[in-house]
């Protein structure tokens, strides 16, 4: 009995090994489940299932290999089916997916991407396609449009937050300058994420997708599941392929199974395939270098280091992420470009990423903010200055490779990125081929191991410092030292455990050195009159130095704060000038200018009139501005349309259709075009021709009053109220010398009852426009105008009165009552229907006397 019972018990551990931790519940419940199932032989699995009468739906997965989905299976059935010697593993199947929440307040500073984009124009993701895999993004978005793949399979109903990401990633700024993006010349495609495991990777690599954005979880799951297996697997395949995923949203929550279970603020990614390797994850930096309170956190189930990165973005990974992916595809054409086409491991993109990344949180690495804040800068020059070794190392071997480290260098970083071979989803670590990374100094003999964190499951060790060891958990390892010693470093890679042949890895190394302007760059426009972060970077020595400015036409330098080299950024409160600008930084052994940059506002550019043959722009003057340009969205970028010194321009509808919808303007200062306004349609709905609204103050009065609301004085000699006499219209009131977009016009003579008016405006060159015509009835106190009369029967009979409200009674020859009604309004209507002959109108108001009109029905 005693034996029996222990067979028993080892059973049950066998058999729910098999389990995704998160469906351990569902072997206690009665009810049916779907699931997903791996095995080792499909063949075999089908056999035993008919050998054993089990009698399930099982549907074979095109997505993955030797998978299995299965459909309502009971509790007893589950049971059966993990004690198949073929069933592997049997997990959760496809979950609802939910956007990470949306951010309103992207900074591309934070990341340095605009010093990138300045310093290296080249580089703009032409000839790269990224995909978007969430809900359908808007294909013919302003920013997007004319750069998507197969925009004509789009399903319907696309999203705002897919269409946000992809703009992120890709937009071309046709809309303004938030709109603008990170690769602004990538083709985007998209992909549905209602199926979690990984696209074909054949339809992938056809399509020439080289980096996929994930910003969406499905709740909190810290597991090595299928799915993570799967991305793992298409990775190690196909390793020139990039996948992206924010961390999540839930980084107030814990995971209630595995090793980690209950413990709040701690492995909390939002999806089992966040645990891949061979991926990257990323959480959301706020302002102050803090990780936001919501950005999900590691570590992975096993220990792994997750997220590996962090990116700005308050209150959500979603752009975060987004942020990487357009940066990862920059880092991938700068490789393109100078490998002749060929593009890079995702493992090499993945390591100048991470080590280029600006540490924040605990030094060094930690479970919130991974190996730290993403700078673009940083990544591309690993790749364009070839500070990277891309080699393979087997069982026991060891590679060394020396580099010179200068004088002055304020830190060396060297990081180690492999593809592993996808693990078990039962295994307690997912780590198959473990290389180690050590740093060797040659002349001191000094050597220095990775970083690594303590994996114990509790919030005191979790948060422990890192420290220098031996990292059996990660394919990622990370040396830094600070203040190194100039002199030759050997950077050794050793064949700890590798199962295969040889394992391939990229090894990615920097020396930060001299002082440099991150922000603002050459070109770039500063906001004049409000505060602007002003970024740098470097020097070994933290000094104090002092911060200044000075304008083109100025001879010295402005003094802003005396601060110190490490302060690294400093909020700025730029003077309310429009001009092109300097900022230095300068002390005792440091002086270093930033690129001219400008000193401007965005305008706000406003449509003045919309006519049949032309359309009018306008915008405000800037002072010290005497050259504006005005731009428009060609097919998928804007073009230059024309310079003005005036501050607007009379547009030819001729012209403009073949130029797109949209324009924007640009002042342009001392020859530098500063940001651009938004992006508006020089034929806006509602603009009108001059005459945007014109409308009576109310459809029956006393005194006959008009609302007339103009576009725009431009050219405008005078506005005329013209009343319809016999077909004709003629001029009642005339304003001349209008200084004034709003006006209000009056007829001094109404006739009695229902009339039609129009406004003319009258522009030089003996130009005529003319508003819609609006109706008005005219009745003075005590009078009321009955109409039509005669009146056909059947036909309403409208009644114009003053009075909000009024009683009609309408009588017949022998004094009988054939209508009576309470009408509201200030036009009455009164039902004729069935009626004919002369008859009496008597109307009663809110003053409670009495009108009498004859009416005649025909």
């Amino acid at each position: 009995m005693y034996a029996q019972g222990k067979d028993d018990v080892l059973l049950q551990k066998l058999t729910t090994a098999k389990l995704a931790p998160t469906l351990h519940q569902s072997l206690q419940k009665n009810t049916s489940g779907n699931y997903r199932i791996a095995v080792k032989n499909k063949a075999a699995f089908k056999v035993w299932l008919k050998e054993h009468n089990l009698n399930i739906n099982a549907k074979e997965l095109t997505v993955s290999a030797n998978t299995f989905s299965v459909t309502s299976v009971k509790a007893t059935q589950l049971k059966q089916l993990l004690t198949c010697p073929h069933v592997t593993f049997v997990d959760r199947t496809n979950r609802t997916p939910k956007e990470e929440a949306e951010l309103k307040d992207v900074n591309f500073a934070a990341n340095n991407i605009p010093v990138l984009q300045s310093k290296f124009q080249e580089l703009t993701g032409d000839g790269m396609v990224v995909s978007v895999k969430e809900g359908a993004f808007n294909p013919n978005d302003i920013d997007l449009k004319a750069r998507v793949l197969a925009p004509e399979s789009f399903a319907a109903g696309y999203t705002q937050h897919a269409t946000t990401m992809a703009t992120i990633i890709g937009g071309a700024g046709n809309s303004g300058p938030r709109g603008k993006g990170i690769a602004t010349k990538a083709i985007l495609a998209t992909s549905d994420f209602k199926e979690l495991f990984p696209d074909n990777s054949i339809k992938l690599l056809s399509s020439g997708i080289s980096v996929q954005n994930h910003s969406y979880g499905v709740g909190v799951e810290n597991y090595y599941g299928l799915e993570s297996v799967a991305y793992d697997e298409q990775v190690f395949q196909n390793p020139q392929l990039l996948h992206v995923f924010s961390s999540g949203n839930s980084g107030n929550k814990a995971e209630t199974t595995g090793t980690y279970a209950n413990l709040i603020g701690f492995a909390n990614l939002t999806g089992q395939f966040k645990n891949s390797k061979n991926t990257l994850s990323v959480g959301a930096l706020e302002p102050g270098n803090t990780v936001g309170l919501l950005s999900s956190r590691g570590p992975a189930y096993d220990g792994r280091i997750k997220p590996e990165l962090v990116a700005y973005g308050i209150a959500g990974t979603s752009e975060a992420a987004a942020v990487v992916s357009g940066v990862a595809v920059l880092l991938q054409q700068a490789y393109k470009n100078q490998f002749s086409g060929e593009l890079p491991s995702a493992a090499l993109v993945k390591a100048a990423l991470i080590n280029s990344a600006d540490d924040v949180g605990r030094k060094a690495v930690d479970f919130e903010s991974g190996y730290g804040n993403t700078d673009a800068l940083g990544a591309v020059r690993s790749i364009l200055e070839t500070r990277f070794i891309q080699a393979a190392v087997a069982q026991n071997e060891q590679q060394s490779y020396t580099i010179k480290v200068p004088e002055g260098a304020r830190q060396l970083k060297v990081t180690i990125v492999w593809h592993d071979k996808e693990a078990e989803p039962t295994a307690a670590t997912a780590l198959i081929n473990d290389l180690d990374l050590e740093v060797h100094h040659r002349s001191s003999g000094a050597s220095w191991l990775p970083w690594v964190l303590s994996t114990y499951p509790h919030p005191d060790s979790l948060s422990k410092p890192a420290k220098r060891g031996v990292d059996r958990l990660n394919n990622v390892e990370q040396v830094t030292i600070d203040l190194p010693a100039a002199g030759e470093y050997e950077l050794l890679v050793k064949g700890y455990k590798v199962q295969d042949k040889a394992q391939g890895f990229s090894l990615v190394y920097e020396y930060e050195q001299e002082l440099e302007w991150l922000y603002p760059a050459l070109g770039l426009s500063l906001k004049a009159g409000e505060v602007n972060k002003i970024r740098w970077q470097g020097n070994a020595i933290d000094e104090s130095v002092q911060l200044e400015y000075k304008l083109s036409q100025d001879k010295d330098w402005t003094h802003i704060k005396e601060l110190a080299t490490s302060d690294l950024y400093f909020d700025w409160q730029a003077p309310d000038t429009v001009a092109v600008a300097k900022l230095r930084l300068s002390g005792a052994n440091t002086s270093i200018e930033s690129e001219p940059f400008i000193l401007s506002k965005q305008l706000k550019l406003q449509v003045g009139f919309d006519c049949t043959d032309n359309s009018m722009v306008h915008w405000p003057a800037l002072s010290g501005v005497s050259e504006y340009q005005l731009l428009h969205v060609d097919k998928a970028y804007t073009e230059k349309l024309l310079t003005t010194a005036d501050t607007l321009a009379v547009l030819d509808k001729k012209t403009l259709q073949y130029l797109g919808d949209y324009v924007l303007v640009a002042p342009v200062v001392e020859g530098m075009m500063a940001e651009t306004s938004d992006a508006v349609r020089h034929s806006k709905p509602g603009t009108g021709c001059y005459v945007k609204s014109f409308l009576p103050e109310q459809f029956v009065m006393d005194t006959m009053r008009f609302n007339l609301e103009l576009s725009t004085l431009y050219q405008l000699v005078s506005v005329t109220l013209e009343r319809e006499q016999n077909g004709v219209y003629n001029p009642v009131s005339k304003i001349n010398a209008v200084k004034s977009l709003t006006l209000k016009l009056n007829d001094p003579d109404p006739a009695p009852g229902k009339n039609l008016y129009r406004v003319k405006v009258e522009t030089l060159n003996n130009v005529f426009y003319f508003s819609s015509i609006e109706e008005a009835s005219y009745a003075r106190q005590g009078f009321a105008q009955v109409y039509p009369n005669p009146v056909t029967a059947g036909s309403p009979l409208h009644i114009a009165l003053i009075n909000d409200s009024a009683n009609l009674q309408l009588y017949d020859q022998t004094g009988r009552i054939v209508r009576e009604s309470e009408e509201v309004g200030v036009i009455k209507v009164l039902d004729t229907t069935g009626l004919k002959g002369l008859y009496l109108l008597r109307i009663k108001g809110d003053s409670g006397k009495y009108i009498t009109k004859r009416v005649l029905i025909l």
